[in-house]
C-alpha cells in the first residue's frame, strides 16, 4: 500500500522534533564536558569572556558531527516508542500501513544527515579544529591567560601583572626567571605589551621603564647585579607549546594535507609527525566512514521503537545510550586493532558501520516476521 503523504509527513516530523530536542541536550553535555579540557591549554590563570565565547562555539562545531547521529537515533527511538505506547503503530498496521512505510521515510532522513555529516566530517569538523588552535596562540600571544592581580606560570617563567588595559598593554609587570640555576634573576617594569614570534616559537614581552635584578648564584651577594633600562625585549621559548615544527594533527589536517602526509608515510618519510604514522589514513577512512551513522541507526532504530512497552521515553533514552555506546566501543576497538597492525586502516573505521548494518538486517526481518 502506498503510504499517504499526509502519515509520512507527521511521522518524520515527530521524529525531528525529537531529534532536536536530543541535539540540543548532547551537545550541550558534550561541549561541556569538554571545555575544561579546552581552556586548560591557554587558562593557567584567567580567561576573557570572549575567549570564553569563541572556544564554545568552536568546540560546538567540532562536537556536531558526533551529536547529530547519536541524536537523530534519540529522535527515532522516543518517537517511534511514543507511537506504539500510545497504539498508533497498531492503527496503522490495521490499515494496512506495514514496517517498510514507516522505515522508509525515516531512513531517507537518515541518509539525507549522512551527507550532512559527511560535509562535516570532510571540511567543518577539521577547519574547526585548526581554528581553534588559532584561536588558542592568539589568547597566548595578547596574554589572555595572565590575569591582573595574580602569579601565572608562563612556561618555565613566574609572571606577575598588576593590571591589562582594553588595548591589552600590561602594567606593573613582575618576572622571575630561574630556568638557569647559576644566574637567576628578577625583572621589574612599569608597563610593557606581548606579541606573538610564531615562527620562531617565542612569546615575546616588550618591557618599558624598568630594571634587572641578577642574583649570583646559592645566594653569592659579590656576584649581584642591578641592570635598569628603557627598552627591553623579553623572551620566553614557546614552541613546544606551539607544536613548534611538527605536522598538525591529523583531525586538524586539510583533505589535501591529509593525502600529501599519507603519500609521504608510504615513502618512508616519517619525520615531524604528531601521532602514530598509522593514524593519518586510519583517519581518513574515519572520515568517510562516520557520515553512515544516521543512516545505520535509522534501520535499528525503527524496529527497536516499534516494540509496544510501557515506559517508551525513558526505555527510548536507554536504548540510545546502548546503541551509542556499542558503536563508539566497535569503533574504538578498530582503532586499537589498526594501531596493533592486525587490521588494514580502511578497514577499522567500517567495523562499527558493518556491526550496525548487520544488526538493523536482523532486526528488520524480525520485525516483519513478527507482523510489525
Amino acid at each position: 500500500m502506498r503510504a499517504p503523504r499526509t502519515l509520512v509527513s507527521y511521522v518524520v516530523r515527530e521524529v525531528l522534533l525529537y531529534t532536536l530536542l536530543g541535539l540540543a541536550a548532547i551537545t550541550v553535555i558534550l561541549v561541556t564536558r569538554n571545555l575544561v579540557r579546552a581552556l586548560d591549554e591557554v587558562a593557567g590563570a584567567g580567561f576573557l569572556f570572549s575567549d570564553l565565547l569563541t572556544v564554545l562555539r568552536l568546540l560546538g562545531t567540532m562536537l556536531f558531527i558526533y551529536a547529530l547521529p547519536v541524536a537523530f537515533l534519540f529522535g527515532i527511538l522516543l518517537a517511534i516508542g511514543r507511537m506504539a505506547a500510545d497504539v498508533e503503530i497498531t492503527a496503522m498496521r490495521a490499515c494496512g500501513i506495514g514496517l517498510r512505510t514507516l522505515t522508509v521515510p525515516i531512513v531517507l532522513v537518515g541518509a539525507l544527515l549522512s551527507l550532512v555529516t559527511l560535509r562535516l566530517s570532510l571540511d567543518v569538523e577539521p577547519a574547526a579544529r585548526r581554528e581553534m588552535r588559532s584561536a588558542l596562540k592568539e589568547m597566548l600571544a595578547r596574554g589572555a591567560a595572565i590575569e591582573p592581580g595574580r602569579f601565572a606560570r608562563v612556561g618555565e617563567r613566574l609572571l606577575y601583572v598588576e593590571e591589562r588595559d582594553r588595548e591589552s598593554r600590561l602594567r606593573g609587570i613582575v618576572i622571575a626567571d630561574r630556568t638557569d640555576p647559576e644566574r637567576p634573576f628578577i625583572v621589574f617594569a612599569r608597563s610593557g605589551a606581548l606579541r606573538l614570534d610564531e615562527e620562531r616559537g617565542r612569546l615575546l614581552l616588550g618591557l618599558e621603564s624598568g630594571d634587572i635584578h641578577i642574583e649570583g648564584a646559592n645566594g653569592d651577594e659579590e656576584r649581584y647585579e642591578r641592570i635598569a633600562f628603557e627598552h627591553f625585549e623579553y623572551a620566553i621559548d614557546i614552541g613546544s607549546a606551539l607544536d613548534q615544527g611538527l605536522e598538525p594533527r591529523p583531525k586538524e589536517m586539510s583533505l589535501r594535507q591529509l593525502y600529501a602526509t599519507i603519500a609521504r608515510i608510504s615513502e618512508g618519510d616519517t619525520s615531524n609527525l604528531r601521532e602514530e604514522p598509522q593514524q593519518y589514513p586510519l583517519h581518513l577512512h574515519r572520515r568517510l566512514a562516520a557520515p553512515l551513522a544516521p543512516t545505520l541507526f535509522a534501520l535499528v532504530g525503527v524496529p527497536l521503537g516499534m516494540r509496544r512497552t510501557r515506559g517508551a521515553r525513558s526505555l527510548g533514552v536507554l536504548w540510545c545510550a546502548a546503541l551509542a555506546f556499542f558503536y563508539y566501543l566497535i569503533d574504538g576497538l578498530g582503532e586499537f586493532l589498526c594501531l596493533q597492525g592486525w587490521v588494514a586502516p580502511w578497514v577499522a573505521p567500517q567495523l562499527p558501520n558493518l556491526a550496525f548494518a548487520g544488526l538493523g538486517a536482523w532486526l528488520l526481518v524480525r520485525a516483519r516476521r513478527a507482523g510489525m
